[in-house]
């Protein structure tokens, strides 16, 4: 019960702030809903329709694929959809799907839509999360919290952690906010934000935003909306992995692409510090690469909580207030 309350809370905090989408649904693959939230006129006929739709298409998807139904937009001509899978959860295979109207420009709202489903698939997932939901700009780009001046001075350092699936970015990201590591594995749809204030003078308060962004192949195209304003980029890869080092030289030249200042420091992280014994030949590698760019090297392991507190006191340091 407590589940389906927090999605629906979650649902309409997503539909207060998108005009131009008249529903939402979290369905699963055999047609139950889990949870919704529409506007008026939004009724089970209509509803009865989105689904006839969505099930004639993932069955055609489904003759090409065993893996994933990914994600994708179709049109009829009464609405708009946007779905997107939102993995396993649990033994349940979920969809978030968005309804518009047939002339809502819903592809500048995918973005936001990921951010909104991770929420849901933690939900979903038992773990705690909350339902808040940052506000957008125009053109759907998002707030981040508003500076404060009346009583003290709120500074607001947006991070980007990036790297391949499961190298343990949200892992370290929740370590740091919550002090929390899962064992079990999920990984981060789209994107995930975290948010931890640090008190550094009576009147001054620092705010780290932390913006992990997922690292499937499935959310690249989406994941250029989210590196603008960034003030610091934390790329990180596996030390039980060491392709994951191999693949740094991408990541690095995708955030470059996308963040236009040239003084936005870049950190190399290797997370997973504890599952090795002899880590010297991939610490070398490491180091060399980070020296290569003359960028900073950090060690860290998420499910321990080595190395994070340095990680982000360097941050304090350096980024300024």
């Amino acid at each position: 019960m407590l589940q389906a309350t927090l999605l629906e809370e979650l649902l309409a905090n997503f539909l207060n702030q998108i005009k131009d989408v008249i529903g939402i649904l979290i369905v699963d693959l055999d047609g139950l809903i889990i949870a919704r939230q529409s506007v008026k006129n939004f009724d089970e006929e209509i509803i009865g329709a989105i689904m006839s739709v969505l099930e004639g298409s993932l069955h055609k998807i489904k003759r090409f694929t065993d893996t994933s139904y990914g994600s994708g937009t179709l049109d009829t001509n009464e609405f708009r959809l946007f779905y997107l899978e939102l993995g396993n959860v649990g033994s349940t295979r979920a969809l978030f799907v968005l309804v518009a109207d047939p002339f809502a420009d819903i592809n500048k709202y995918i973005p936001y839509s990921y951010l909104a489903a991770e929420k849901a698939s933690q939900i979903l997932s038992e773990r705690k999360v909350s339902t808040h939901l940052p506000k957008l700009a125009n053109g759907g780009r998002l707030k981040l919290i508003s500076e404060e001046r009346s009583n003290g001075t709120k500074i607001i350092n947006k991070i980007i952690l990036i790297g391949e699936d499961s190298v343990g970015k949200s892992a370290i990201a929740n370590m740091y906010v919550n002090g929390e590591f899962y064992e079990e594995y999920t990984p981060t749809l789209g994107i995930s934000i975290h948010n931890k204030e640090l008190q550094i003078t009576k009147d001054i308060k620092i705010i780290f935003s932390l913006f992990d962004l997922g690292g499937l192949k499935s959310f690249a195209k989406v994941r250029r909306h989210f590196y603008q304003d960034s003030k610091a980029v934390l790329i990180v890869f596996d030390y039980s992995r060491p392709e994951t080092l191999k693949m740094m030289d991408g990541w690095i030249e995708e955030a470059r692409h996308f963040i236009k200042n040239s003084h936005v420091p870049y950190i190399i992280i290797g997370n997973k510090m504890d599952t090795l014994k002899d880590k010297t030949e991939i610490r070398t590698a490491a180091q060399n690469l980070a020296n290569q760019y003359n960028f900073q090297f950090f060690e860290t392991s998420a499910s321990t909580g080595e190395g994070i507190d340095e990680l982000f006191m360097y941050l304090t340091s350096n980024l300024g207030i």
